[in-house]
């Protein structure tokens, strides 16, 4: 295929890796020997500027692909025989095709800018040369996850971000007031690893029935295969999405991602807008033909998808912390995600982990700089009247929040849509229409969470809401250039983006030849592609303005004192309707019991049998030990005597 440069996949994916091992071997050295200054700005630079470099030959590698044909953008690179024996054949491939050269662009355009951001909110960091090591390790994982050709190089990225995920939510770690933040990292590592479970059985059950591992073998086997296998489409589109769940924060699995809010803000920006998060809408969508043979597994898909997104919107509107709030809202826009999956609208769910890249980066990286201006108070009830302090702050904030709330024409109006009119028109999930109703309410409360948010910090002066304390007397300012012009930049990206560069129809029309449902087809899932159209957009436009309006009207004169003490219904939303605490009794405390029970057993009897064996054994072979003397006569004598016996028993024999 000639003047296709698939050769820049490995640098793409090596650059951060080269960074990684820089920051680590080299960085802390640099800081000492050049200075805390000169040598935090070089470890900075080369951190930064390896994923924006990785970012531009991302860019390159699209415009060659867009210089080609539709049905000549997808070449698997193959680089090495990885595993090889006479029934598995594993090679070390990238597989290059408009869905993954899109979430590389996403993951090193969005994760370099958080990157620069970085380097101005972490300045004051002793341990700045370890975060920048971790950061870039992270998107090094992130890019074998997306680029990866195959099942198994996948799970190498797959379990490469989980292991990242948790040096960076746990980062602050050396007092013991921060133990809270290891107790974060241990949340977040061992329930992904529940869904990696899910994955690894899944990725078993592709072996034995296709034979192969690749991506592209696997998806265009997938009818011939599947069609005669009963349950096992069902039961791997399952454990997929056990998996997808872990990852992406969904029902039952979601009750880490909160709390991963304990890691520096950069951190909580690259998980949630353009990292871990989204690596399991991303799998979903590669291996659609699966999902398309079993339809029942896509409609507990978008069921549990619209239940998450409804469930942590009811949860982030009684949040008092900052991130916290940003947190629940990325799981309820996963759970967007998630139900456009389940319909079958593979597209719209990228679409949306697009532009959600861009506002909800934008939003967290926003209430950073707030943390920054606060010396990292994060109570929402202890701020207000920032907007004066903090102009670009505040600028950009507005636009994130209308962009989350799906006002025209920012980019989060278009894929919400797109989402919500999938579901209008979903032929194949029979209760499309309750999705649908759930998706407008939670709409509703995403518009009304977010003004809150956006009312609270900005809009009402602190003493109309603030429990006991107000702000220091320091005046909060705000600093650093590097994280002012990446909010700029985030927020042009939330204006164009699904409306200019690109439209929604050019997004659809890159991602057709490999988001398309290619078993059941459009017909089979959607009544029709745009009818409706005008409907869903009043519907939902009329829910957002109506869930802002009430926010407003509500908190106009600060957060009401039941709420700020979290009384009643508000501490039960805070506390997360209590899901938190069954899943701490359920894991931690019944687990526990039932572990220390099964440590009973294996020591008081399991080990007692195994003893009792194992001295039988013993003395069975004392008993018989002196039979082997080494002496030859001896030997002689046995032999002797067994002929003798012999004898007897066939003298015996022979007289009856």
């Amino acid at each position: 295929m000639d003047g296709w440069p698939a050769h820049l996949t490995l640098w793409i994916v090596l650059l951060p890796l080269v960074g990684s091992l820089f920051h680590a071997l080299l960085g802390g050295w640099l800081v000492r020997t050049l200075g805390t200054r000169t040598g935090k700005w070089l470890v900075g630079a080369v951190g930064t500027g390896v994923v924006l470099s990785a970012f531009a030959l991302s860019w390159q590698l699209l415009q060659a692909m867009l210089r080609l044909p539709p049905q000549e953008r997808t070449i698997v690179y193959g680089i090495t025989e990885w595993i090889q024996t006479t029934r598995l054949t594993v090679p070390l491939e990238f597989l290059i095709d408009p869905l993954s050269v899109l979430m590389a662009l996403v993951v090193t355009g969005i994760g370099g800018l958080i990157h620069l951001y970085a380097t101005g909110y972490m300045a004051d960091d002793d341990d700045y040369p370890r975060f920048f090591t971790y950061f870039n390790l992270f998107i090094f994982f992130m890019l074998v996850l997306v680029l990866a050709g195959n099942f198994l190089v996948m799970f190498v990225g797959w379990e490469g971000v989980g292991l990242c995920s948790y040096l960076l939510i746990g980062f602050f770690y050396r007092n013991a007031e921060w133990k809270a933040n290891t107790d974060a990292a241990n949340k977040a590592f061992i329930v992904n690893r529940i869904g990696d479970a899910g994955y690894l059985l899944a990725m078993f059950i592709i072996w034995a029935v296709f034979g192969t591992l690749s991506f592209a073998q696997v998806n265009t086997l997938a009818f011939t295969v599947l069609r005669e296998a009963g349950w096992v489409a069902t039961a791997v589109a399952l454990l997929l999405f056990l998996a997808a769940a872990g990852k992406s924060a969904q029902l039952p699995l979601y009750f880490w991602l909160p709390d991963a809010m304990a890691g520096p803000t950069p951190v909580s920006a690259l998980i949630h807008a353009a990292t871990m998060v989204t690596a399991g809408v991303y799998l979903l969508v590669r291996v659609h033909p699966i999902l398309e043979m079993a339809p029942m597994a896509m409609g507990i898909i978008a069921g549990v998808g619209a239940l998450t997104a409804l469930w942590a919107a009811t949860i982030a509107i009684a949040q008092t912390d900052i991130k916290r709030v940003l947190a629940y809202s990325t799981v309820s826009q996963l759970g967007y995600m998630f139900l456009a999956c389940g319909v079958g609208a593979f597209w719209a769910g990228m679409f949306h982990v697009a532009t959600h890249a861009f506002f909800k980066a934008l939003l967290f990286l926003a209430a950073g700089s707030v943390l920054i201006a606060l010396h990292h108070q994060g109570d929402i009830r202890k701020m207000g009247g920032l907007a004066r302090a903090l102009p670009v702050t505040f600028a950009t904030m507005v636009v994130g929040w209308l962009a989350i709330m799906g006002i025209p024409p920012l980019s989060g109006f278009w894929s919400k849509e797109a989402i919500l009119l999938s579901v209008y028109n979903a032929k194949l999930v029979y209760f499309a229409p309750f999705l649908f109703g759930v998706g407008v309410l939670t709409a509703g409360l995403t518009a009304a969470y977010m003004t809150r948010l956006v009312w609270l910090v900005f809009v009402v002066p602190p003493a109309a809401h603030a429990p006991s304390e107000g702000h220091s007397h320091e005046l909060p300012r705000e600093r650093y250039a590097t994280v002012l012009s990446v909010l700029g930049i985030l927020a042009l990206g939330s204006v164009l983006f699904g409306w200019v560069l690109p439209s929604e129809k050019a997004f659809h029309e890159f991602l057709k030849p490999v988001a398309e449902p290619s078993i059941l087809g459009q017909e089979n899932l959607f009544f029709s592609e745009t009818a409706g159209k005008g409907i869903v957009f009043g519907i939902a436009l009329g829910a957002a303005v109506l869930g802002a309006a009430f926010a407003i009207v509500r908190y106009r004169r600060g957060m009401p004192k039941a709420e700020a003490q979290l009384q009643g219904i508000w501490g039960a939303a805070h506390k997360q309707w209590g899901y938190d605490g069954l899943m701490r009794a359920l894991g931690v405390n019944l687990g526990g019991a039932l572990a220390l029970v099964l440590a009973v057993i294996v020591e008081s009897v399991i080990d007692t049998v195994v003893n009792l064996v194992g001295a039988s054994a013993r003395a069975l072979g004392n008993l018989l030990r002196p039979l082997q003397s080494g002496y030859v006569r001896s030997y002689a004598l046995v032999m002797m005597a067994g002929a003798l016996l012999l004898l007897i028993a066939a003298f015996v024999y022979s007289t009856r």
